[in-house]
């Protein structure tokens, strides 16, 4: 008996390895102890060394994840020769494992012949039932449960040339029966709900209706039930050909077969804009056989391909736009023909292409930029994975022309979040919708005014997104923008920080754009310090030196409207004048007064009058309104802390008040 250990990297991943759960049942087959690990161990295995470690691999952008799970499996193996590594990307880039980890046995492509790992008594691992069991073992939870995940088929045979199933799965085989596996794991581990069958191209199976008449017959035929394991009652079963339909090869016939299971959804892809006549051919026979629910995957980001006997160009990305309009156009229409027996739903999911060999998700396609495609992420995350499947939500976040869409792809990142209209609150109070409401009319004002510089370049948008593609909006790349216009447009991508830390970077005449033509930036900036416990006094500087005394009124006075006990604004504006050497009004006065009043010593009236005299800039007052306090703050201090065991504690901090007093005022407390 042997010691095996099954490594998943700890990427977030939506179905279980099955290579692993296969790998599984064939060590417990032979009496050997498995465990499975997400990333590594728990800490009580910590020190276990194990007699063989498999690693699973996915997409080759999880590079960096995979190598540590690989790095992890060599320092808890007995011989560093028994670590296996497999799946899609050890298939795709052996080159890259083996110089990286010489010693590792490297395993490409499937595991559907004896001997593949070259292991004593090893059989077809492929066609083994997968092990549930390990996957109660760690904390992950994988979205997709409750289902069988199998395959009826292996490969594709389109040789699409953005895809890796020819690599993957070279030869096609068009039929594998379910049946024996799914009544194993109904013996060993109770039935499932739902059938995900993986296989990458199942229409082109020339046994296309045995497969179908044995779904039929295990269960899965339309309208077919499954009983709640914990109440009893019929649960609507389903199928999902999760790897999706291909739609040039769907047919009357094969619609039809298809509609006699429970497929929910019916996924069929719309890569490319050259295929929308077979895309939608495909759909209306779905729709016309009673499959109501279709999801299609919309690749986007590409480069030019081959494919399924043509050539497809690099799309654009209003390419994408209407793709997804002619998806939400034409259900309009299925429903009109097919919607008497209930509606037709298409969900549209939108997916960034990345080369075979990239290592990571910075691929740029021929017609994107860094900008457009971390705007379509940014607009895609109301969706939470559900795909887009309403028009009143399509044209709100992506727009309702293509022009608007590019549009939208330029807009700041932070705005972009911002859109869409204001939403009611049940249980909320006046007061705090009153607040959230005043904060909606500012975000949608700073998306109106972006919106309206954009808008004044006309056709020369281009300059702007020329300046933005790199998603840099680093003060190197401020420089290079070349008119008023531009620089106005560029800082709507800046955080408030990094607008108070550059101001003098960005220039009078931006301060004065803030200021001036659009007030409500500057409002906010105020906010956005005077709101703030940690307000670091560097950030202050360029303010100061931009406008000396004017600033700290401007605070004061955005303070005395929104009074924010915490903030420790001036505290830093004293050391930020100090940094620049220029004392033109002592704010620590006003920083003790709010200690003042936090210990309740004072009112918040008098708060507000003791801010006016700094509006006045007459410290002197100041000064006798907080000594004429000092008695109330000692009582207030003893009051508040009147069951304190350690008294001494309570005289500590009159002491530390009184002390920072003195060093203000030059003077004794008497």
């Amino acid at each position: 008996m042997e010691d095996i250990l099954l490594i998943e990297p700890n990427y977030a991943n939506k179905y279980p390895p099955l290579g692993l759960m296969k790998i599984s049942t064939f060590h417990k087959q032979l009496g050997d102890c498995v465990v499975f690990a997400k990333g590594t161990l728990p800490d009580e295995l910590a020190e276990k060394r194990w007699d063989k470690v498999y690693v699973s691999t996915l997409f080759t952008f999880e590079w960096e994840e995979t190598k540590k799970s690989i790095e992890y499996a060599l320092t808890v193996v007995k011989d560093k020769k028994m670590v296996f590594v497999g799946g899609i990307m050890a298939t795709l880039m052996p080159e890259l494992f083996m110089e990286t980890f010489p010693t590792i046995n490297l395993v490409k492509g499937l595991l559907n012949r004896e001997g593949t790992l070259g292991l004593l008594n090893e059989q077809y691992i492929d066609r083994l039932m997968p092990d549930y069991e390990i996957l109660d073992e760690i904390d992950y939870k994988y979205p997709a449960t409750d289902a069988y995940f199998l395959y009826m088929t292996r490969g594709c045979g389109m040789k699409c040339q953005f895809c890796a199933v020819q690599t993957l799965e070279p030869e096609y085989v068009p039929y594998i029966s379910i049946r024996d596996q799914i009544a194993e794991v109904d013996r060993r581990f109770g039935a499932k709900r739902n059938l995900l069958l993986m296989d990458n191209n199942m229409l082109r199976s020339n046994q296309f209706d045995k497969i179908v008449d044995e779904l039929i017959e295990l269960g899965f035929g339309k309208g077919c039930t499954y009983p709640s394991p914990h109440t009893g009652k019929p649960l609507q079963r389903y199928i999902d050909f999760n790897q999706g339909l291909d739609a040039k090869l769907l047919n009357e016939h094969k619609a039809k077969r298809l509609g006699e299971l429970a497929i929910s959804p019916a996924r069929i892809a719309f890569d490319h804009i050259e295929d929308e006549e077979q895309y939608k051919r495909a759909l209306e026979l779905c729709a016309k056989n009673g499959i109501k629910y279709l999801s299609n995957y919309i690749l986007y980001n590409g480069e030019d391909f081959t494919g399924k006997g043509q050539h497809y160009r690099a799309d654009t990305p209003e390419d994408l736009y209407t793709r997804m309009r002619i998806s939400m156009d034409f259900c309009d229409e299925l429903n009109t023909k097919y919607g008497n027996n209930g509606r037709v739903h298409i969900f549209s999911f939108p997916m960034k292409y990345i080369p075979l060999n990239a290592i990571n998700r910075s691929f740029v396609g021929t017609h994107w930029n860094k900008k457009y495609l971390r705007a379509v992420q940014r607009m895609l995350i109301p969706t939470q994975g559900k795909g887009i499947s309403t028009r009143s939500f399509f044209e709100a976040d992506f727009g309702n022309t293509p022009e608007e869409f590019i549009e939208n792809l330029a807009m700041p990142e932070d705005l972009l979040g911002l859109r869409g209209h204001f939403v009611e609150k049940r249980e909320e109070s006046k007061e705090d919708r009153k607040k959230r409401y005043s904060q909606w009319k500012v975000n949608h004002a700073r998306i109106d005014e972006w919106t309206r510089l954009y808008r004044s370049l006309g056709d020369d948008y281009t300059s702007y997104v020329d300046l933005i593609q790199d998603n840099d909006f680093s003060m190197d790349n401020y420089a290079k923008a070349s008119t008023p216009t531009l620089q106005k447009m560029f800082i709507h991508n800046l955080s408030y920080l990094a607008i108070l830390r550059n101001i003098e970077t960005l220039g009078v005449e931006i301060l004065t754009y803030i200021k001036v033509e659009f007030p409500i930036l500057y409002a906010e900036l105020l906010k956005y310090v005077i709101h703030s416990e940690h307000t670091q006094f560097s950030s202050l500087q360029g303010m100061l030196t931009l406008q000396g005394t004017a600033y700290i009124t401007d605070v004061i006075r955005a303070f005395i409207e929104e009074p924010y006990l915490k903030t420790n604004v001036f505290d830093a504006l004293y050391k930020a004048q100090k940094a620049l050497k220029k004392i033109v009004l002592d704010t620590r006065s006003l920083d003790i007064a709010l200690r003042f009043k936090l210990a309740n010593a004072i009112s918040d009236t008098e708060l507000r009058n003791i801010m006016r005299l700094g509006l006045e800039g007459d410290e002197k007052k100041i000064e006798a309104r907080l000594y004429q306090k000092s008695k109330q703050l000692r009582e207030a201090l003893r009051e508040q802390n009147e069951d304190e065991i350690a008294s001494e504690v309570i005289l500590d901090k009159i002491k530390e008040i009184i002390s920072l007093l003195q060093k203000v005022y030059r003077k004794e407390v008497k």
